[in-house]
């Protein structure tokens, strides 16, 4: 049988438990992945930033969000992962040349072998997913191929994320 002491302290364990599991949750940040370069790429939780997420197979994915980003909020750094499929065994320097023969050197992809990030944060990567963090929290999902009503929703988290009153005109 149950002390009265004992159930109180099981409760309060219980309690805590919750409380740091909710505190890791707002926390919002994934697993700091390495570039084709071997760089630690991750979201810096001091700024305000986006992250795109998409499998390696279609990194070409990427450029139209890219564009607008730069085009409409050139001071929001982009955080671009590649999840590559699981499907056969993959080694990382082998996809990290393959990003150094395809890309300019000054655009960093942080590749994930293992799906951490897709997991981590729920993500369905057969699509572009665009992140807005601010600082440690997660603002906005969104997912899909670039369009503008889809961007329209990444400009209002940003204008939030940013403190500014309106969005894009």
């Amino acid at each position: 049988m149950w002390q009265p002491d004992t159930v109180l302290k099981f409760w309060l364990l219980a309690l805590a438990l919750c409380v740091l599991a909710g505190a890791a949750q707002s926390q919002g940040l994934p697993t700091p992945l390495a570039d084709q370069y071997g760089v630690p790429v991750t979201v810096d939780p001091e700024a305000v930033q986006v992250a795109i997420v998409v499998t390696a197979k279609r990194l070409r994915r990427l450029k139209a969000w890219e564009r607008a980003l730069a085009k409409h909020y050139p001071e929001v750094a982009v955080v671009r992962i590649a999840d590559v499929p699981r499907t056969a065994p993959t080694e990382r320097e082998a996809v990290a040349e393959k990003l150094r023969r395809r890309l300019p050197p000054e655009v960093n992809v942080g590749i994930d072998l293992e799906g951490e990030w897709a997991q981590q944060l729920d993500l369905d990567v057969s699509r572009p997913t665009v992140l807005v963090f601010s600082g440690t929290t997660l603002v906005g999902r969104h997912w899909g191929m670039y369009h503008d009503k889809l961007f329209a929703g990444v400009a209002r988290d940003l204008e939030t994320a940013l403190g500014r009153a309106e969005g894009l005109e």
